[in-house]
């Protein structure tokens, strides 16, 4: 009689289990990366996609000077699903110097704000970003929080230009979409 009970149990969680995991959920999902360096303010770069939802990019700051300013200047391309329309957000100012000062708010600046803080592993709490040295931003990706309960289904193209010391060093162009999907392991699992 015993057993029963515990055979019941066990399938009832085993069926709770499968159930949540087939609840759709909405994720960023980056379809692509593509860095292009432009000056030698960045001898060495490196971006791939660890998974379909996160990202690692690697870059060497010049070995003769250290970097005072690290800024990027990005464009979001947002094309709603379903509909022909798409809508520009221009010039989205990141200042990596003051990440650690920046505020947490509801918004997609603030959400990339939020998602650079988890990933970056050895950024300075300020500028300067010394020389000689590689900086590691792992594992980059948004988590439902992160993202304004308004935005709606939509395929994305970022493009970014990052600038050291006044300097165009990198541009970045990633492509992708904010999606409602059912199997978790399909976008989270990490690329081979």
């Amino acid at each position: 009689m015993y057993r029963s009970y515990y055979l019941f149990g066990a399938l009832a969680l085993l069926g709770w289990i499968s159930l949540a995991d087939g609840e759709p959920k909405k994720l960023v999902v980056f379809n692509s990366i593509e860095c292009t360096l432009r000056n030698n303010v960045f001898p060495k770069i490196e971006c791939q996609l660890y998974s379909r939802t996160a990202l690692n990019v690697f870059v060497t700051i010049d070995d003769q000077k250290a970097a005072d300013k690290l800024v990027g200047v990005c464009d979001v391309k947002l094309m709603n699903k379903g509909q022909n329309k798409s809508t520009h957000i221009k010039n989205l100012r990141l200042d990596f110097c003051q990440l650690k000062k920046h505020t947490d708010t509801r918004s997609l600046l603030g959400a990339y704000y939020q998602a650079i803080r988890r990933a970056v592993v050895n950024f300075p709490d300020k500028c300067p970003f010394q020389k000689n040295t590689t900086y590691f931003v792992n594992r980059f990706n948004f988590i439902g929080q992160d993202i304004p309960q308004y935005l709606p289904e939509a395929n994305y193209t970022f493009s970014g230009k990052i600038y050291a010391n006044n300097k165009l060093g990198l541009e970045v162009k990633l492509t992708g979409g904010y999606y409602e999907v059912r199997n978790l392991s399909v976008y989270t699992n990490p690329l081979l």
